[in-house]
C-alpha cells in the first residue's frame, strides 16, 4: 500500500530545519500565518496531527506506524484548502534526537515524493554555542550549570548522542538530494537573516514558491527562543554553585532571562579547532552543491586541494 499523502498536482513542501536557524520563529509566526500556506507541521492545531509528526521522526523502524501516520496526514492535507501549499516542518527532523536523520527523509519521501525541501542552516560554531545556552537554562533550574569547555568536551566523548552529531549538514542534505531530486532541495543559511532579514525571507519564500513580502511582512522583527543574556549568564556562572538548591530553583524561575545584551560564548582554540576539523570538508563540498558562498558568510571551509588549484591557476 502506497503511503503517498497529496493527490495530483498539490504543491507540497517540507521544512526538516536544521536547528537553532530561525525555525521556531517561522513556525509560529510565519508557515501558519501565510495565507499561501496551509501549515501541517509543529505546533500542530490537534493532537492527532501532532503525535504524527513527531511519530514521523522518533519511532523506531520496529514501532513505525506508517499507514496512521499517512491517514493523519491525508486527512489534514484533504482539510486544508486546495489552492495552499501543503507544508510539514519541524526541526527535529534533522536532529541527533530523531531515530535516524536518513530513515525520517525516506519516511518523508514515501509520504510525501513529490515535496520541495528547504533547508536552513547556520554557523556551526555559533550553532554549538547556541545549543548550549538554550540547554543551560534547564540546568541552572536544576542547580547544575556546567562551564562551556566542560560540557563540550563531555559531548565530545559520545558526538552520537549530541548535537556535535549535527554539525555536517552536507551528508543530510544529500540524502533529501537523492530521494527528492536535486532540483527539488534548497538551502538558505541563517546568517543571511541577520545581515538583511528581507533576503533571508525572499530566499525561503521563493524556495517554497509564496509571496515574499508577505512572507518578510510576517517574518518582521519576531524572534523565539531569544538567547538568555549576558548578566543572567554571568550570575550563574559566578554564584549559581554558592546558592542553596531550592533558592536556585525559585530564582532562576523569577530573574529575568533576557534582559539587555544576549550572552556570547567566546570558543576557545582547542574547541574551534575541533569543529573545524569535522566540519571544514564538508562545507566546502556543500558549498559546491548548493552554489552558495558559504566562506563570505563566515563558514568554516577546507581549501581547495592542491590538484584542483593547480587546474584553476592553469587555466587563468
Amino acid at each position: 500500500m502506497s503511503l503517498a499523502v497529496p493527490a495530483g498536482t498539490r504543491r507540497v513542501a517540507i521544512h526538516p530545519g536544521f536547528v537553532k536557524t530561525a525555525t521556531s520563529t517561522l513556525q509560529r509566526h510565519v508557515f501558519p500565518r501565510h495565507p499561501e500556506i496551509a501549515y501541517l507541521g509543529l505546533p500542530a492545531p490537534t493532537a492527532e496531527l501532532e503525535w504524527a509528526i513527531r511519530h514521523l521522526c522518533q519511532a523506531d523502524s520496529t514501532l513505525w506506524e506508517g499507514e496512521r501516520v499517512a491517514a493523519i496526514l491525508r486527512a489534514a492535507a484533504e482539510a486544508a484548502p486546495a489552492d495552499r501549499l501543503l507544508l510539514v516542518s519541524y526541526e527535529n527532523f534533522a536532529l541527533h534526537e530523531s531515530t535516524d536523520k536518513g530513515l525520517v527523509a525516506e519516511r518523508l519521501a514515501a509520504l510525501f515524493p513529490r515535496a520541495t525541501i528547504l533547508f536552513t542552516i547556520r554557523r556551526q560554531e555559533e550553532l554549538v554555542t547556541s545549543w548550549y545556552l538554550t540547554k543551560l537554562r534547564a540546568r541552572i533550574k536544576r542547580k547544575a550549570f556546567i562551564p562551556f569547555e566542560e560540557w563540550y568536551w563531555t559531548e565530545r566523548r559520545e558526538p552520537h548522542l549530541s548535537i556535535l552529531d549535527d554539525l555536517r549538514y552536507a551528508p543530510t542534505i544529500e540524502a533529501y538530494r537523492r530521494l527528492f531530486g536535486p532540483e527539488r532541495v534548497e538551502v538558505v543559511p541563517f546568517e543571511l537573516l541577520r545581515r538583511e532579514p528581507t533576503a533571508f525571507a525572499r530566499a525561503c519564500a521563493t524556495a517554497l514558491g509564496v509571496d515574499p513580502e508577505t512572507f518578510a511582512r510576517l517574518l518582521g522583527g519576531h524572534r523565539e527562543n531569544a538567547s538568555m543574556s549576558q548578566r543572567y549568564f554571568d550570575f550563574w556562572r559566578r554564584f549559581g554553585h554558592l546558592l542553596p538548591r531550592r533558592l536556585a530553583r525559585k530564582w532562576a524561575r523569577r530573574m529575568p532571562m533576557h534582559e539587555g545584551p544576549s550572552a556570547r560564548i567566546p570558543l576557545p582554540e582547542a574547541i574551534r579547532a575541533d569543529i573545524a576539523r569535522v566540519v571544514a570538508e564538508d562545507n566546502r563540498r556543500l558549498a559546491e552543491l548548493t552554489g552558495l558562498d558559504l566562506a563570505g558568510l563566515g563558514y568554516t571551509l577546507a581549501p581547495r586541494p592542491l590538484s584542483e588549484r593547480a587546474v584553476g591557476s592553469a587555466t587563468i
